[in-house]
């Protein structure tokens, strides 16, 4: 009896193994295959928001990787439309810190989408 119990729990845990691996490799080929993370970009427009930026970045960094789907970390492009508080700065304490994170002013924003129409 005790044979019998070890053989189906070693039989078990092959079978399980070779389940996971399979599911291992085709995540692996499924990401490598049809990974788009490289095309999704966030856009963020700002004006004068030192109190909220930082903490609304953080969040869209933070529910974009909490997918359902599969968390991925979005390119993210602040256009700062002339902010006079600390925005700026934040915003470039932020791109210092995460390498997905660009800023730009309004007029290289509209650069930036004349370069995408051509």
């Amino acid at each position: 009896m005790l044979n019998v119990l070890i053989q189906s729990l070693i039989c078990f845990f092959a079978v399980y193994g070779v389940i996971q691996m399979v599911l291992y490799i085709y995540n692996g080929l499924h990401n490598v295959c049809f990974d788009k993370s490289e095309d999704v970009y966030i856009i963020v427009t700002v004006k004068n928001q030192q109190d909220t930026i930082e903490g609304i970045i953080r969040s869209l960094v933070w529910k974009s990787l909490n997918n359902k789907q599969g968390g991925i970390i979005p390119n993210i492009l602040i256009v700062d439309m002339g902010s006079t508080d600390e925005t700026v700065k934040i915003l470039e304490r932020l791109h210092g810190e995460y390498d997905f994170i660009q800023v730009t002013d309004s007029e290289g924003y509209t650069k930036i989408l004349e370069k995408l129409v051509k």
